[in-house]
């Protein structure tokens, strides 16, 4: 006897578009991501928004960047609309801290892309908390997001990398 399960992708409740207010969750490094451009070293800024699902869940979104703070790098765009200042030519000098964002408020713009397939809630854009907001920052307990650093069968990105490439 078969047992045939199926998966519909657009069972997942999506974030409304629009402009929400957000915490920034999570900065992940993901390693060397293929892209239409080659090979390119990643991060996600994970963000969970204050709006509830229907279930009571606030929904959680990444945005994937290139590992880039160069003038034009969305990354660097980003980390400068949520700081609400650009960089010092000493602060690039001396290194970005993904880690410093983690905790840090932020209204984000959602926009839906439409596929074949499905429709995706992307963020468009990061801005800054309107002043005077405080971070609202998640407790675990309560099933909400789970850094995945801190997730029990995490593997950063080099070692994720040496297992591939050992069990070859």
């Amino acid at each position: 006897m078969s047992l045939i399960l199926t998966h519909d992708p657009n069972e997942y409740a999506l974030c409304p578009p629009g402009m929400h207010q957000a915490t920034i969750v999570d900065a992940v490094a993901l390693g060397q991501i293929e892209t239409p451009w080659g090979a390119k070293p990643m991060v996600s800024l994970v963000v969970q928004t204050e709006l509830l699902d229907e279930t009571g869940k606030p929904y959680i979104l990444a945005k994937r960047f290139t590992r880039s703070l160069h003038e034009k790098a969305s990354l660097r765009q980003a980390l400068e609309h949520l700081r609400g200042k650009k960089f010092t030519p000493n602060e690039l000098h001396d290194g970005i801290d993904l880690e410093s964002y983690v905790g840090m408020p932020c209204i984000i713009l959602i926009v839906h892309n439409d596929t074949a397939e499905r429709t995706y809630a992307n963020i468009e854009a990061f801005l800054p908390p309107a002043s005077g907001k405080v971070a609202k920052i998640p407790e675990n307990s309560s099933g909400t997001y789970q850094r995945v650093k801190d997730r029990p069968d995490y593997k950063s990105p080099d070692e994720y990398a040496q297992h591939v490439n050992g069990a070859q």
